[in-house]
């Protein structure tokens, strides 16, 4: 899907994150576009390389950290590039959705252990098991790589 065709587009903030995105495969999304919510993508950029990012926002500083730090629209552009999860190859990105077998001893990314892979504050349960969000974005990649690799097979 094209990064217009998100909700993404559309939330908060989502004009910068088009910078990122705009000529990216968007691989799955969860994105919530109202006066308060989230956004989370996972793509493929143009030079190949895959991303998983997520950003809340509120409608005041009172609830939006972007907004009442008084950042510019540049500065939450580097926030964001800073904060997503960039993986060079799709053998990176099963190992962090523990999609490859071969990776048993690679935990599951949780609120209680956030140092295995989690992106921070994203995708995982605040009782320390794994976000229904993160086993979808998993089973996306899946299912898309699954579908490339069958396009490359017919050709």
């Amino acid at each position: 899907m094209k990064w217009t065709d998100t909700v993404a587009s559309n939330c908060r903030y989502g004009s910068i994150a088009e910078r990122l995105f705009k000529d990216a495969e968007i691989i799955w999304e969860d994105s919530d576009d109202d006066y308060q919510g989230y956004a989370t993508v996972l793509a493929q950029m143009a030079d190949g390389r895959f991303c998983l990012y997520d950003w809340t926002y509120g409608s005041c500083s009172g609830c939006d950290e972007w907004e009442d730090r008084g950042l510019s629209d540049d500065e939450i552009e580097i926030e964001m590039c800073r904060a997503a999860a960039f993986f060079s190859t799709v053998e990176q990105v099963q190992r962090y959705f523990h999609l490859d077998p071969y990776v048993e001893d690679v935990p599951w990314p949780s609120a209680n252990l956030v140092t295995n892979g989690s992106v921070p504050g994203m995708l995982h349960s605040a009782f320390g098991g794994i976000g229904d969000e993160f086993k979808a974005a998993g089973a996306a990649f899946e299912a898309w790589l699954g579908a490339r690799r069958g396009e490359h097979q017919v050709r």
